[in-house]
């Protein structure tokens, strides 16, 4: 069930089958507002579905975040997602170097309960989510 695309940038999905949202990105270059939308959609999917892992697959991408788009992940969405169960993000790293480092910085504003994870496709991210769901 696709939950919000902006086409050539990124389709937010719900995979019921799996029980986890993919965050299918192609490039980082979207605005603050988008990037509110895209993740205020997806965790109320992930309330309504009670599901609480998300995978980032960045593997496509090859440039970075906006700074603002860091920040306001960090410091105000994060805890959001904490508060509101979210148990895990993990993320498909992207080939390119540059990409790489737009992905641990906004990693590294990940804090409190959420677990990270990053794994080098998506059947290893199922794999790892499977882990956690049996626990």
């Amino acid at each position: 069930m696709i939950i919000h695309e902006i086409p050539n940038f990124i389709q937010v999905s719900y995979h019921d089958d799996k029980h986890y949202i993919l965050f299918d990105w192609t490039d980082f270059y979207v605005t603050l507002d988008e990037i509110k939308t895209i993740h205020h959609k997806a965790f109320e999917t992930a309330l309504d579905k009670q599901c609480f892992y998300y995978i980032a697959e960045t593997s496509k991408v090859k440039n970075i975040l906006r700074p603002e788009v860091l920040t306001w992940f960090g410091s105000e969405w994060v805890p959001v997602l904490s508060k509101g169960g979210l148990k895990a993000i993990i993320t498909v790293v992207p080939s390119s170097g540059l990409a790489t480092l737009s992905t641990r910085d906004w990693q590294s504003g990940v804090v409190g309960t959420i677990i990270q994870k990053n794994v080098r496709n998506l059947a290893e991210a199922e794999a790892y989510i499977l882990q956690l769901q049996q626990k």
